[in-house]
């Protein structure tokens, strides 16, 4: 989001001071700069749709832009250069508009980054990590709701009935573009290795069911399995563990970081 959002307020500057080397108006030089823009990232969202409050927020920043430099650059020749208090204020409102509208979009999609909800927010139950913040998703109430958790508790009671020991490890590892070996050992409840399961790893943004990537691991050892993950976009995700054998199935979940590439 942030480097087509910045990208395209670049571009913006770009186009408008070589229309003006062509000699092109002020007027339509704000004009052409933020249309061409607006045009190419509405194409773009085409393809892969972001969500409202994304586009808005792209139409807003390019607009404000190709605004504010109209406004600098329409003052009449022979004036001073020192720009007026106006205009100044409205370009400071504008950039803190900008700077709190991103930060709520990706506290939205990702939850406040793990730094600092540790120092704004206490942990989570029964746990040191700091608590998920992101947007979980729209529940619905009612009697479907009611079943929907009923049939949760039956299967957390009966996970819990299989005694299944998982162990993940190499999803504290993952980096932007790189390949990272994960691997999951799994024993029954004799603390045997469990052989010919069938265990996947579903990797989600945190509040979307559909996933960005979906691996199913291979068994090289007897009770451990392992694959290959890349992810190509850092921050936080949600990793999902299915191992199921039979009629028998273990599931859990786990917040990952993935780290920037350098």
């Amino acid at each position: 989001m942030f480097q087509t959002l910045f990208g395209g307020a670049v571009l913006i500057v770009v186009i408008f001071y070589v229309l003006r080397a062509f000699g092109v108006s002020n007027y339509w030089r704000g004009v052409i700069s933020g249309t061409v823009s607006v045009t190419a990232y509405l194409a773009l969202s085409i393809g892969q749709w972001p969500g409202g409050d994304v586009v808005s927020m792209h139409m807003a920043v390019f607009l404000a832009t190709a605004t504010v430099l109209t406004l600098i650059e329409g003052r009449k020749p022979g004036t001073a250069k020192r720009l007026h208090w106006g205009p100044k204020v409205i370009i400071g409102f504008f950039l803190v508009l900008f700077v709190i509208d991103g930060a709520l979009l990706m506290i939205s999609g990702q939850g406040v980054p793990p730094v600092v909800a540790k120092w704004l927010l206490p942990p989570a139950k029964n746990s040191s990590n700091p608590p998920h913040t992101a947007f979980s998703g729209v529940v619905s109430h009612g009697e479907e709701a009611a079943k929907t958790i009923s049939q949760f508790m039956k299967n957390a009671e009966k996970q819990h009935k299989l005694g299944w020991a998982v162990t993940t490890t190499g999803l504290d590892k993952l980096r932007q573009g790189g390949g990272s070996t994960v691997s999951v050992t799994v024993l029954d409840v004799k603390s045997q290795p469990l052989k010919d399961a069938t265990v996947k790893i579903a990797i989600a943004r945190p509040g979307l069911t559909r996933p960005e990537q979906l691996a199913e691991l291979l068994e090289t050892n007897p009770g451990v399995y392992r694959g290959e993950l890349t992810i190509n976009l850092p921050g936080m995700w949600v990793a999902a563990l299915q191992v199921q054998r039979g009629s028998d199935r273990f599931e859990q979940q786990q917040h990952v970081e993935v780290i920037a590439a350098q």
